[in-house]
């Protein structure tokens, strides 16, 4: 075996555990890098290596990147770089500490002679500078490394993220070059901002506005940061937001007229002065009184849902002043300022109604109420939101599941009386006292039976009226009091939900997801969500047109959702394809083609043909040299031929070649 010369004042010899294909350092697997998330699954602690090394094996993970049974020496000031006779390799930092492992980065090169620390995570070494981040090693690039020295003077903060180094030539951050040494650089009073030629850079960009333009700021040497992401340049207050949240895009923007002398930081998203308050995307609210951010107290519960502690703290998006409420810088319609208050979770009531985060609630404020009881023998936890009235969301419609799932907290509450829970609890005494005979029940389909009351899947369900009780097709039932979802998604434990309190005799239905209640018109797009209201959809004039379009005398629909750039007067609708003059929609979104009105054909409802030119499946195009377009016909819904061939549809992709033998064949197993 060949080995690279190793000087023994850096390096150390290194005896590694191995197992199979896995090195252990320590104790500690060494896991590879390009899978360096996966070994969390394999729950490490209190295992022995071996037991790891068998459980890795078996999952297929990848093996320790180090080539086994060699010798392996480490750096002895940089612990975190191994070397064995073919490469170099990075421990990176926190993973061992985070999850009991280590990520090992095989590294592109190999590091020359004797390695400096230089500080702030710089490095050197006879030919080459380095900055070791958390994920990489960054080689740097056009850099006299021995001149490379930490730029002065620096603040006191300065850490590895936010150093500048300097040699002589280039101005360097985390390894990359930021700028010139002859600019003039300023440090600002925090670590991620500075001013460069008299313009402030976040890292390595200037602050921009929205649309990427640079931010004007009138005096940036006096640019500092005030807190989290307000910050001032002694005239303006600036800005720093983002659009999205998973991937953010960040921008800058400016507050001029804001009174500096009472400006205060409330937190990351709010802050206000003497007159107005000021939300993160660029909201700004006149306040009436006091302006504060809304104090929360979430209660901790036990196992029945008593309250035994609270935890205070101030809430991120909620503030009050002393007349109205704000939620991410709107105001909250209807909402009283000096009552609301925090019930625990995301729910909250002022002196007339409940709401869960900014939205009102139809309860009984003055009996409503929030807790959450754990269950003996279970890993989960019920959450319990409701009023006198029920559950929230059950809308009166209750059976024993609801019953058994607040017995707890209802018995370890004795002083409240007179709720849904204590009503269902007399009438089942009531029933057992009298020893009626049970009348038999009738199954009417879809899991419902019907006799003393409307039962679903053996519960009775409290709530839905016998009498009038029918099914609406697959999804959805009612009776007098409304239109009810059926739960097809919890039938052990779910009851009809309500969407509409209109009696069950108004209900019609236009296709399988258009319906209406005699007043209001519903779109049911997905079958175990409510169907919703179509807002403006005229009841007189709408009709179905198919394959989920729809229109009134106001609008054309697809899928409930009305397409402006389509006029009811001048649309033609086709299938899956809806069209006027000048635009071509496919399953509601506009198909790039150029035509002409009078050369469009559907010859299948998934396909549209124009002329002789094109053909589309869906939205995707078809080889017109294929296909002889000028004799194609469709034989049934799944076959079609032209002059030369015979082809099956498969519902997706388009049209396969098949032979008149097995298009023969194929048609009589579809008549069978």
């Amino acid at each position: 075996m060949t080995t690279p010369e190793v000087d023994a004042a850096q390096w150390e010899s290194l005896d590694l555990e191995w197992h199979g294909d896995f090195a252990f350092m320590d104790g500690a697997l060494l896991g590879d890098d390009s899978a360096r998330e996966a070994y969390i699954m394999l729950a490490l602690a209190g295992k022995l290596p071996s037991e790891i090394a068998q459980e890795a094996s078996s999952w297929r993970f990848p093996s320790s990147p180090l080539h086994a049974r060699q010798v392996v020496w480490r750096h002895r000031t940089h612990p975190g770089l191994l070397r064995d006779s073919q490469r170099d390799y990075y421990l990176l930092p926190h993973y061992l500490a985070r999850y009991g492992y280590h990520a090992v980065q095989a590294l592109p090169f190999r590091f020359n002679g004797t390695l400096e620390d230089l500080g702030y995570h710089y490095w050197r070494d006879q030919s080459c500078a380095y900055w070791f981040g958390d994920y990489s090693v960054t080689v740097m690039v056009d850099v006299k490394h021995q001149a490379l020295a930490l730029l002065g003077p620096a603040p006191a903060f300065v850490s590895a993220d936010c150093a500048l180094f300097s040699d002589g030539v280039n101005v360097f951050l985390s390894g990359k070059v930021t700028a010139s040494a002859h600019d003039r650089i300023r440090y600002t009073n925090h670590p991620d901002y500075r001013v460069i030629n008299g313009q402030v850079y976040r890292g390595y960009k200037r602050l921009h506005q929205k649309d990427g333009t640079p931010l004007p700021i009138a005096h940036p040497d006096g640019f500092r940061m005030l807190a989290q992401r307000w910050g001032t340049d002694g005239e303006s207050i600036i800005v720093q937001a983002q659009q999205g949240s998973s991937i953010a895009y960040e921008y800058f923007y400016r507050i001029d007229h804001a009174d500096l002398a009472t400006f205060t930081v409330l937190n990351e998203r709010y802050a206000k002065d003497g007159q107005r308050a000021y939300y993160l995307t660029g909201k700004s609210m006149r306040y009436v009184g006091d302006f504060q951010l809304l104090k929360c107290r979430q209660p901790e519960f036990d196992e029945a849902g008593r309250v035994v502690s609270a935890r205070e703290f101030q809430h991120e998006y909620i503030a009050v002043d002393d007349q109205f409420v704000y939620a991410a810088g709107t105001r909250v319609r209807g909402a009283h300022g000096p009552s609301f208050q925090h019930l625990g979770f995301d729910y909250y009531r002022d002196h007339q109604r409940a709401y869960y985060r900014n939205k009102p609630l139809h309860v009984d404020v003055d009996s409503f109420l929030v807790a959450l009881v754990h269950h003996a023998g279970a890993d989960y936890s019920s959450r319990l939101v409701g009023d006198r009235n029920g559950p929230l969301g059950s809308d009166g419609v209750l059976d024993k599941t609801m019953q058994q799932r607040w017995a707890p907290f209802f018995e370890a509450h004795p002083q409240l009386t007179d709720y849904w829970w204590h009503r269902l609890q007399a009438q089942d005494e009531a029933q057992a006292a009298q020893q009626e005979e049970i009348p038999a029940r009738r199954v009417i389909g879809s899991g419902f039976e019907l006799g003393r009351q409307v039962y679903f899947h053996g519960r009775p369900i409290t709530g839905l009226d016998v009498a009038s009780f029918k099914l609406l097709g697959e999804h959805l039932c009612g009776d007098v009091n409304g239109l009810y979802l059926i739960p097809y998604h919890a039938v052990d434990r779910a009851v009809p939900e309500r969407f509409s309190t209109e009696s069950v005799e108004h209900f019609s239905a236009f296709d399988s997801i258009y319906l209406s209640d005699g007043k209001k018109v519903y779109c049911h797009r997905i079958f175990y969500h409510c169907p919703e209201p179509i807002s403006k959809a005229d009841l007189a004039t709408f009709v179905s047109c198919g394959y989920d379009w729809a229109k009134d005398s106001r609008a054309v629909y697809y899928r409930g959702q009305a397409k402006k750039s389509l006029a009811p007067e001048n649309t033609r609708i086709l299938g899956i394809y809806a069209f006027n003059s000048t635009l071509m929609m496919s399953d509601g979104k506009p198909l790039a083609v150029e035509f002409s009105p009078e050369e469009v054909s559907v010859p299948h409802p998934h396909f549209l043909q124009l002329g002789t030119r094109k053909l589309f499946c869906g939205r995707s195009p078809l080889s017109a040299k294929r296909i002889d377009l000028a004799t194609l016909a469709f034989l049934d819904d799944r076959h079609a031929r032209d002059k030369h061939r015979f082809y099956r549809y498969d519902g997706h992709a388009g049209l396969t070649e098949v032979s008149e033998e097995d298009y023969r064949g194929l048609a009589k197993q579809s008549v069978s």
